[in-house]
C-alpha cells in the first residue's frame, strides 16, 4: 500500500535555467505524429546517471560544473525539443512541440550529505524511496486566455555528494523522444563536456533528426487518436504531473551498462 514519506533534506545550491547559445536556433515548430499520441498519456520517465568525483562540492561548483552548463547549452542547439514546449491547444488543432528564442530547461543543482555514494551505484536491491530525492520536478503547465496548455519536456537535476561522486537525473516527456534518444543526448552531451564545450572538436557522434514528414500516415491514424483523446477522462489538467511524496512498496537495482 502507498504511504506518504518526508523526503530527505536537500541543499539546493542553484536553480537555474539553460537554454541553446542565444541566436544559434530560429523559432521551430515541430509537428506530432500518429506514433506520439499514446504518449501525451503517459507518466514522464526518469534516468539517473552516476560519475565518480572524489572531491569536495566547492571543487565541483568550481570545475566540473560551469563545464558541464556550457556542453549542456551547445547540446540543446541540437536537441532542441528538450527545451522546448509541447503545445496543447484547444478543438480541433492538434499538440505539437514548440521552439522560441530563449525557450530553456530547469536546472537544479543540489548537495546530499547524507546520502551513500556506494550504496546507491552498488548493485544491491535498494528501496526505490533513496532515489527520490535525486529527481529534478517538471516545471507546472502554463495556461493562456484561449485554453492553449504548454508542457516543458525536460528537467535536470545535479546531485553532488561531497568526496563521493554526483547524479545526473533527467525527467523528460516520451513526446520529445524515447529511451533512445535520452541516451543518444546523454552521449552527445558527454562528448561535448569532454571536449569542454569546443565545438570544433572531431565528434563521431551523429546528428538527431526531427524530420517528421519520413512518417506516412495513409490509414488517417492521428485523426483517430486524435479523438480517443479527446474522449479520454484523462486529458486534464493534472494527468501530465508527476507525483512526490507517495511511494510504493517497490525496490530498484542498478542496471548493467552495455
Amino acid at each position: 500500500m502507498a504511504q506518504e514519506m518526508n523526503e530527505p533534506a536537500m541543499n539546493i545550491i542553484e536553480q537555474s535555467q539553460v537554454a541553446p547559445p542565444q541566436g544559434s536556433l530560429p523559432s521551430t515548430i515541430t509537428p506530432l505524429t500518429f506514433l506520439d499520441i499514446p504518449w501525451l498519456l503517459s507518466r514522464h520517465a526518469r534516468r539517473i546517471f552516476f560519475y565518480d568525483f572524489p572531491f569536495p562540492t566547492t571543487h565541483f561548483l568550481q570545475t566540473a560544473l560551469p563545464i558541464l552548463k556550457h556542453s549542456l547549452s551547445h547540446t540543446l542547439q541540437h536537441f532542441f525539443p528538450f527545451a522546448s514546449n509541447l503545445i496543447l491547444p484547444p478543438h480541433p488543432h492538434v499538440p505539437y512541440i514548440r521552439y522560441l528564442e530563449g525557450d530553456s530547461l530547469s536546472f537544479t543543482v543540489a548537495e546530499s550529505s547524507p546520502a551513500d555514494f556506494t550504496l546507491l551505484t552498488s548493485d544491491s536491491p535498494r528501496d526505490s524511496y533513496d532515489w527520490q530525492p535525486l529527481a529534478p520536478v517538471l516545471p507546472s503547465q502554463r495556461t493562456s486566455h484561449d485554453g492553449t496548455c504548454e508542457f516543458p519536456l525536460m528537467a535536470i537535476q545535479v546531485t553532488m555528494i561531497p568526496n563521493s561522486g554526483f547524479s545526473i537525473c533527467v525527467i523528460f516527456d516520451h513526446v520529445a523522444g524515447d529511451g533512445r534518444t535520452l541516451h543518444h543526448f546523454m552521449k552527445f552531451w558527454a562528448s561535448v563536456c569532454k571536449a569542454k564545450g569546443d565545438l570544433d572538436f572531431p565528434c563521431s557522434m551523429p546528428l538527431p533528426l526531427y524530420d517528421r514528414n519520413i512518417v506516412k500516415d495513409p490509414k488517417g491514424l492521428m485523426h483517430v487518436y486524435m479523438q480517443d483523446l479527446r474522449n479520454s477522462a484523462l486529458l486534464t489538467k493534472q494527468f501530465r504531473g508527476v507525483l512526490r511524496g507517495v511511494y510504493t512498496d517497490k525496490i530498484r537495482t542498478k542496471g548493467k551498462g552495455r
